[in-house]
């Protein structure tokens, strides 16, 4: 009940917030991208002899999870930490009759309904655009039925892959008061994986990397991924949490 309580509290303060609005946009700005390039090539990807539907949803997953979606949690989690870091809400949200690990748990689960909801955004909306397209360009004919399944599997296996990244994310937000230490950490990161994506040896241990793994279609690198990222989101939220309810929050 408790637990339910606060929850409600944390999606009330959410409204007219930045924050509440980029889960619809940034998945739209991938969109639209997406959408330009076909566009705009249409003929080569008509010709390019592989099915559109995957060509399209695997071009729109690729702009997501390997570079939109590592600086979308680092923004969404730095926006959700500076609602209490400022002024003096973590003394009053502290004072109130609540356990802080409740408190963390919350603060934990909202970036990552809000990675999951702009997943779903991001790759049901990649059947639309193939609608869209289909009108739009008659060479490019996408097959009938939509690819239901598949924009699931895209939205659970990038949710999960960043599973993570989240976590350490979400405890550096709440561990420095700045915007800028909380975003400069996720954009120093974002780019060391951009850097490691194609290492063999340190690739599929850097957790901005994970994502990367989804993409070799390889059942083993994939596996690994997912588990990786489960357990080291476990992990990272037990500890992000004993620190959180053992710190001395001042202000």
């Amino acid at each position: 009940m408790m637990l339910r309580r606060v929850l409600r509290a944390e999606l009330l303060k959410l409204r007219r917030t930045l924050a509440f609005w980029m889960v619809p946009a940034a998945p739209f700005v991938v969109l639209l991208l997406s959408f330009l390039m076909f566009h705009q090539r249409s003929e080569y990807f008509a010709k390019s002899g592989k099915p559109l539907w995957e060509n399209l949803q695997r071009n729109s997953f690729v702009l997501w999870a390997v570079l939109m979606m590592p600086l979308y949690i680092t923004l969404q989690t730095a926006l959700l930490a500076g609602l209490e870091h400022s002024g003096e809400r973590w003394r009053n949200l502290l004072a109130l009759p609540v356990r802080r690990w409740t408190l963390y748990v919350v603060k934990l689960a909202i970036p990552c309904a809000m990675v999951f909801a702009s997943s779903a955004i991001l790759n049901f909306g990649v059947l639309l655009s193939g609608v869209l397209l289909t009108n739009l360009k008659p060479e490019l004919r996408f097959p009938s039925p939509l690819p239901w399944a598949q924009a699931w599997d895209y939205t659970f296996l990038s949710f999960t892959a960043s599973l993570l990244v989240i976590a350490i994310q979400q405890w550096v937000s709440l561990r420095f008061a700045t915007f800028a230490a909380s975003a400069g950490f996720g954009i120093c990161c974002t780019v060391a994986g951009s850097i490691l994506a194609n290492s063999q040896k340190y690739g599929p241990w850097w957790p901005w990397c994970l994502p990367v793994q989804l993409m070799t279609g390889k059942p083993e690198p994939i596996a690994h991924a997912l588990w990786y990222s489960c357990l080291g989101g476990l992990i990272a939220a037990v500890l992000g949490g004993v620190e959180f309810c053992r710190r001395e929050i001042r202000g």
